[in-house]
C-alpha cells in the first residue's frame, strides 16, 4: 500500500502496525489522511483507532480499506464509523484511481459530507450477525444463545430467518450451517480457517 501511494505522489509519513504506533504517528506528524484495515486482531479495531485519531486531530480524513463488506460483519457491535468517514472493500477496488479520489476528497474536506458505508444489500440486525458469526465460529445453538443473551429457539429461528434473507438453497443435501458459515465467510472477505 505505501509504495502504491508513493508511487501517487502521495507523501506516507509513516506505516504502522499496532494502535499505539498509530496514535503516536498522529501525535508526531502532520497527517492528512489515515487508512486504516478494520480487522487488526486482538484488541482495538480499525474504528476504535479512528475514533481516537479523530479526537487527536479533528481535521484528519480517515479511510477504512478492508476486506469486510460491512463494519458490523466484524463486530455486530461495532461503533459507528466517525463523521466523514469513508469505508471502502478491498474487493471494490479494480484500480486505484478511486482510492487515490477518495484521499484527495478527505484531504480537502476530512469531515464534511457523509459517511459512506458500502454495505451489502441486505440489511442485517446485531442479533442477526451475533448469529451468522457464532455459526461461522462452528458455536453450537446453546453457546450462540449464551453469547446473543436470548433463547435457543430464538437463535433457531434467526438462523431459518438469515437462510431466507441470504437465499440459500434449501436442498435435503445442503447443511444450513454450512450454508450460512460460508455466506459469512463471503461478507467477511476472509477465508474459512484451513482453507
Amino acid at each position: 500500500m505505501a509504495a502504491a501511494l508513493l508511487g501517487a505522489n502521495f507523501e506516507v509519513k509513516d506505516q504502522v502496525a499496532k494502535a499505539s504506533d498509530a496514535i503516536r504517528a498522529v501525535k508526531k506528524f502532520s497527517i492528512d489522511v489515515a487508512i486504516l484495515d478494520l480487522d487488526l486482531g486482538p484488541g482495538a479495531n480499525g474504528i476504535d483507532i479512528a475514533i481516537a485519531l479523530r479526537e487527536l486531530n479533528p481535521r484528519i480524513g480517515i479511510v477504512i480499506l478492508t476486506s469486510y463488506s460491512d463494519p458490523r460483519v466484524a463486530d455486530p457491535r461495532s461503533l459507528p464509523l466517525p463523521k466523514g468517514s469513508k469505508f471502502i472493500t478491498k474487493s471494490q477496488l479494480t484500480d486505484f484511481g478511486p482510492l487515490v479520489k477518495t484521499i484527495l476528497e478527505l484531504k480537502a474536506f476530512p469531515v464534511s459530507g457523509k459517511t459512506v458505508t458500502r454495505t451489502e444489500k441486505v440489511a442485517f440486525s446485531e442479533n442477526q450477525l451475533m448469529v451468522l458469526q457464532g455459526v461461522a465460529e462452528g458455536l453450537t445453538t446453546r453457546e450462540i444463545a449464551t453469547r446473543a443473551g436470548v433463547s435457543e429457539k430464538a437463535v433457531e429461528g434467526t438462523i431459518t430467518r438469515l437462510h431466507s434473507m441470504l437465499d440459500l438453497p434449501k436442498k435435503p443435501t445442503l447443511n444450513p450451517r454450512v450454508q450460512l458459515a460460508r455466506a459469512y465467510f463471503q461478507l467477511s472477505g476472509k477465508k474459512p480457517p484451513g482453507v
